[in-house]
């Protein structure tokens, strides 16, 4: 009972077996902070896959996954109509997956979503070898029913290189679901590498959604 760090101190002052109690102490002292603005989802918990990233002068997110997972959410409230749009920018470096991941024990992969008023959401990923413009519903079993992937990159060509995205998510939804919903209300950054044990390196900014005149930047931190 009581705070970690305090009872990691007292469990090392009786000794440490390969210096295992001093490595998370030393975790926990220097614990990366999530980015500003942005939550975990609160099943999966807290990490420190994701972190704040200033690069060319422009506020950005740093992904680095390894054996782990995360889901990090913003809320992002705006109408979903026929030219409503999710913007980009994305650095993919390194793939976590070295199969197609539409299959249980290869679903690792790195992703930006948005979550709409009705539960569900629309995952955007850069895939292994997946054809460009599959839609699959997600292999996992607990997540089937609520999640939708759609690969807009396949392969290596463009690994280690800022490209600028931008989905028609209307579109997008009347693809995957047959019809759009009414509303988005978050946008999340997923990260999953805990079934092949690799290594996924990205990074993003500049995510905005739009709509006509209408603009909502993600990237900023909340106000």
């Amino acid at each position: 009972n009581g705070e970690p760090l305090n009872g990691l101190e007292r469990t090392a002052s009786e000794g440490d077996v390969d210096g295992l109690v001093a490595m998370e102490i030393d975790r926990l002292k220097h614990a990366k902070p999530k980015p500003a603005g942005w939550d975990f989802l609160w099943f999966l918990g807290r990490s420190e896959i994701y972190s704040d990233l200033s690069t060319d002068n422009k506020r950005g997110i740093q992904c680095k996954t390894h054996k782990n997972v995360c889901i990090l959410q913003k809320d992002a409230p705006f109408a979903l109509t026929p030219d409503t749009r999710l913007q980009w920018a994305w650095c993919m470096d390194e793939l976590p997956s070295d199969f197609p991941e539409y299959t249980l024990p290869t679903h690792d992969y790195m992703s930006i979503a948005v979550e709409f008023d009705n539960g569900q959401d629309l995952t955007y990923y850069w895939s292994h070898s997946v054809p460009v413009e599959t839609c699959y519903r997600c292999p996992l079993p607990t997540w089937n029913s609520r999640e939708t992937h759609l690969v807009v990159r396949s392969g290596h060509d463009g690994l280690g290189q800022w490209i600028d995205e931008s989905r028609n998510v209307y579109e997008d939804c009347r693809k995957a679901y047959g019809e759009a919903p009414k509303r988005i209300v978050r946008v999340w950054l997923i990260a999953n590498s805990l079934l092949q044990r690799k290594h996924g390196k990205c990074e993003y900014r500049d995510i905005r959604l739009t709509n006509g005149d209408a603009v909502l930047d993600v990237s900023l931190a909340a106000s």
